[in-house]
């Protein structure tokens, strides 16, 4: 039997409305927000669809990017700590800590639930000047994203990037509504010696991948 548009759409978005939500490691219910909060670190990412539910994170020069489809109210968040790996995807663990494994990732996800590119709104985090180093991470963070940004014809509606503080974001992806606070006491200031340990334990991991045997 030969199949009508109408029923090949109807099964197109059935399928698409099956796709699972991907919630984060980390969730618990939060008295002050009133909802489920889906916490993320580094290398992690989280897709809700038509959720009441928010997402965090915190951020020294990681980056998260919340990208959300208004029409279909599908939204999600992913937080990358280095631009790119040269290496190929699912090799380690550390895939998803890169920002061109981390916005793939993102985007195919909002469009395995019916999104479309044309669509998705941006919004961008962090990339901060955190620590005193030459590497100068949240910069390389920033150019990259911005580069992807230009060569995916994606849409970025604002950002909040660079600066001398670490983040807290949350983000609401039924609304595509995010909101940003600067962390600026001394406690805080821990999300900085996390992101460096990572760091140094993922260029750990290539330098290893990296020798050639003779």
């Amino acid at each position: 039997m030969i199949m009508s548009n109408v029923q090949k759409n109807d099964d197109r978005n059935k399928r698409q409305r099956d796709v699972l939500d991907i919630p984060s490691g980390a969730n618990y219910y939060d008295a002050k927000f009133g909802t489920m909060v889906h916490k993320i670190n580094e290398g992690g990412f989280c897709v809700l669809s038509q959720s009441d539910h928010l997402i965090m994170t915190t951020l020294g020069s990681c980056i998260s990017v919340c990208i959300f489809d208004p029409i279909i109210k599908v939204g999600g968040m992913n937080h990358f700590l280095l631009p790119e790996s040269s290496l190929e995807e699912g090799k380690n663990n550390f895939s998803l800590r890169y920002g061109n494994n981390a916005m793939e990732t993102l985007v195919n996800e909002i469009l395995k639930r019916g999104g479309k590119k044309e669509r998705l709104v941006l919004k961008a985090f962090g990339a901060g000047n955190v620590i005193n180093m030459k590497a100068d991470i949240g910069g390389k963070n920033h150019i990259f994203l911005k580069q992807y940004i230009k060569d995916e014809d994606l849409k970025l509606e604002t950002c909040d990037l660079g600066g001398d503080f670490p983040r807290w974001v949350i983000f609401y992806p039924s609304t595509g509504k995010a909101f940003v606070r600067l962390l600026q006491r001394t406690q805080d200031r821990k999300i900085i010696n996390q992101e460096e340990v990572l760091r140094k334990k993922i260029e750990k991991q290539h330098n290893a991948v990296d020798i050639e045997l003779f």
